[in-house]
């Protein structure tokens, strides 16, 4: 577990060595006074460490990175190499390396060969300080795999705007709907006027009835009592059928 510490913390300083380089010459084969192989040598060494670590080991590096103030860059390190790590198997080689700048910026990629699947292992670096800005691992995919992930990238991407489109088109046609839904409610509640009318007529010669029956009854009454209709009130008349 020493060992390992040291080799690891060893790969840093080499790393970090990087940016204390000055400019020596205008040689076309350095940047800013370090050449390629310098670089190289320094990713050889991350990678060795990174090989060397455990699953636990990585996780405190991780967490001890992530804490730090100036840890960010070896914190995400650190995180693309635990998600890689159990695919890519066991180290076998180093197999390329190459260099291109762009600019201000340096992208040094170290291809190495495992027994799951290749990885690449890539610094970006500031060309004007030599000041290395990021570090990433990531899994090498072959021209088919690529053009399977993109494929189905693309099927769900169009899958889901499909479904979004239905689900909008529903809701446009819903509005149409709800209208005519209210409308058929509102006609089942509400009362025709014919009907009104009807109930009106009704009522009126039901009341017509009752008051002529009223008229028979008390001139019945007084006829029989000889008393006069005035002397009684018919309070309530009960049909019987």
């Amino acid at each position: 577990m020493k060992k390992k510490v040291i080799l690891f913390v060893s790969a840093l300083l080499c790393m970090f060595s990087l940016c204390a380089c000055g400019s020596s010459g205008n040689e076309p084969t350095t940047y800013n006074g370090v050449t390629p192989e310098q670089i190289q040598a320094t990713m050889a060494s991350t990678a060795e460490s990174l090989v060397a670590l455990s699953d636990d080991e990585c996780k405190e590096y991780y967490d001890y990175y992530s804490q730090s103030e100036d840890g960010e860059v070896m914190a995400g390190l650190m995180s693309d190499w635990m998600e890689i790590k159990d695919e890519a198997g066991e180290f076998e080689a180093f197999t390329d390396f190459e260099v291109t700048k762009a600019g201000k910026t340096l992208s040094a990629v170290l291809s190495m060969s495992f027994t799951g699947r290749d990885v690449n292992l890539t610094y970006v670096i500031n060309a004007h300080n030599m000041e290395v800005t990021a570090v990433n691992a990531e899994l090498v995919y072959s021209l088919g795999e690529k053009m399977s992930k993109a494929l189905l990238n693309t099927v769900m991407g169009i899958s889901v705007v499909f479904v979004i489109l239905v689900l909008i088109a529903l809701c446009i046609y819903a509005f149409r709907i709800i209208p005519v839904l209210q409308e058929k409610f509102s006609k089942k509640d509400a009362v025709p006027e014919k009907d009104k009318k009807i109930v009106v007529q009704e009522k009126a010669v039901a009341e017509e009835d009752d008051a002529e029956l009223i008229a028979v009854i008390a001139a019945a009454i007084a006829a029989s009592t000889g008393a006069s209709t005035d002397d009684f009130v018919v309070r309530s008349i009960r049909r019987r059928y």
